[in-house]
């Protein structure tokens, strides 16, 4: 079962996105936290294949949190799609350039939620090593 982390500040969005993910007709194992360092410190003890991430947080922001799990040899392997209202070009430069795989503006629909996740996980699986 494919792990997903939510972190966003918003409890609202962050509902949306658990809602999304749990009527699409997959299971998802779903993790949420409210804000980056909390994100950090929960990938200590766990490892989401993929991290649905706000740009906007208190204390530590999506774009400082990406960076570091991209620049961890731990963690860089972990999807990142950014999921935010600020949706103009240096956002999406800025997301792109800490290392997330995809961006999504809200106010999203479910729907393509549900797809960008699925081609994050399946950009994961083909990333796995074959066994001999």
């Amino acid at each position: 079962m494919a792990k997903i982390l939510i972190v966003d500040d918003d409890p609202f969005a962050r509902q949306l996105m658990r809602d999304s993910l749990k009527l699409c007709g997959e299971e998802f194992d779903i993790f949420e936290v409210d804000h980056g360092k909390l994100a950090l410190d929960l990938l200590s003890v766990e490892r989401p294949d993929v991290v649905l991430l706000d740009i906007s947080m208190p204390e530590v922001g999506g774009i400082p949190v990406c960076a570091e799990i991209k620049g961890n040899p731990e963690t860089s392997e972990i999807k990142i799609i950014i999921v935010s209202a600020h949706a103009n070009n240096e956002f999406i430069a800025a997301a792109r350039s800490s290392g997330a795989s995809d961006f999504i503006a809200k106010p999203f629909q479910p729907s393509e939620l549900v797809r960008r996740v699925r081609l994050a996980l399946e950009a994961t699986e083909d990333q796995e090593p074959v066994s001999a």
